[in-house]
């Protein structure tokens, strides 16, 4: 069976965006990259069970059926993510822009994410998100000065906010400063000394830091940072998080031949595996935008696939209380749902008897019930 491709180009608000989409079937994948000016800002995988010889007609035809909505449900995507973010400029509503500056990050649309995180500080000046956010954006950017600068700010307003201070400390750790980066990271871990990934991140500082300058005065001798970093992913495999004794192994093979170089290699293309992205906290940002701000794009196919997200995630995740909140709220808007074409059902019964009285009454209740329930669901979500 041959590929299957699609290539469109997408126009919104001045930008242009191509997507192209193409199975890679003999790895039972289909793959939906997004380009602007030739840059590839997002790319997103699906995979298929790949059958025998003869079920190969009915193989190609779900494939073509999965390309092909991957790839319009893209399109889609982008022309609504702009369209949203030129209705939250009207509202004035700090949170709205940090939810659409992280939307924007996860497109590593990073100008963008930053655009909404100043404009949420500027509307709310004291929102400690928006200043965390805005340095993670920068520190995506590549902009560490920036970044450093913004945390700093942060920090005289909330001075105890752990991932405020870790942050900060990558910013350090990638302008090599490194014992300021150790500070700022051993700060974020005596406010919570659960912070997995800032003890994950501190082993690195120090190897990395020895990879830098072995002799660094601000720092302990070498022998004593390596002890640290190997007692930091210690800890780790101790509270049981997961593929930090494969990595560790890794790493004391590459100290015994007193390859820092590796080492340091090993921690750092080894963290999104053992510290994997949470995108259950994305479906529930754009889920939030689409309800308050998407119109009529939240339909009932688009509440079914966010339904569907969500359940998966809880099945892999149910420890997460934003998953079983978000989940409920779908569910509240699949019941207005049904209590509008319940209207709709009674008002097809008027059209047939306009005295019919039970069916009056049932419309008044659920025409005021209705309205109940958006009330509800907007007060829930602001």
């Amino acid at each position: 069976m041959s590929d299957i491709g699609y290539n469109d180009n997408v126009q919104v608000y001045g930008r242009k965006f191509h997507v192209q989409t193409a199975t890679q079937t003999a790895k039972g994948l289909a793959s939906c990259e997004v380009f602007e000016e030739g840059r590839v800002i997002n790319k997103n995988y699906v995979s298929f069970e790949r059958r025998r010889q003869s079920d190969e007609e009915m193989l190609e035809s779900r494939i073509r059926e999965i390309v092909e909505n991957m790839h319009q449900e893209t399109l889609s995507e982008i022309e609504l993510m702009f369209a949203i973010a030129e209705k939250i400029k009207t509202m004035g509503h700090a949170p709205s822009h940090i939810k659409m500056g992280l939307l924007f990050v996860n497109y590593n649309l990073m100008q963008d994410a930053i655009a909404e995180f100043r404009t949420a500080i500027s509307i709310s000046p004291d929102q400690i998100d928006a200043y965390n956010n805005l340095g993670l954006a920068y520190i995506k950017a590549l902009d560490y000065a920036s970044a450093v600068k913004v945390l700093k700010k942060a920090l005289l307003i909330q001075p105890g906010y752990a991932d405020v201070h870790h942050n900060l400390g990558m910013a350090y750790y990638y302008e090599n400063q490194f014992h300021k980066a150790i500070e700022d990271i051993q700060k974020a871990l005596r406010i919570n000394p659960d912070y997995q990934i800032a003890r994950y991140n501190q082993a690195l500082v120090y190897l990395a830091s020895i990879l830098n300058d072995i002799e660094d005065k601000d720092l302990p001798p070498a022998s004593i940072r390596v002890e640290r970093a190997l007692q930091l992913l210690q800890n780790l495999a101790e509270v049981g998080v997961k593929g930090i004794r494969a990595v560790t192994n890794k790493v004391k093979k590459a100290l015994l031949a007193k390859d820092f170089k590796s080492a340091v290699k090993v921690l750092e293309s080894s963290k999104e595996k053992v510290f994997p992205a949470e995108p259950h906290s994305i479906i529930g940002i754009n889920f939030y935008l689409r309800f308050m701000y998407g119109g009529k794009n939240l339909t009932k196919r688009s509440l079914k696939k966010f339904e569907e997200e969500l359940i998966e995630s809880i099945e892999s995740n149910d420890n997460y209380a934003d998953l079983w909140n978000n989940l409920g709220i779908v569910h509240l808007i699949q019941c207005r749902n049904l209590f509008l074409k319940a209207l709709n059902e009674f008002n097809k019964a008027l059209e047939i008897n306009p005295k019919f009285e039970k069916a009056i009454k049932n419309k008044k209740l659920v025409e005021n019930d209705g309205k109940e329930f958006l009330i509800l669901l907007r007060a829930i979500l602001k």
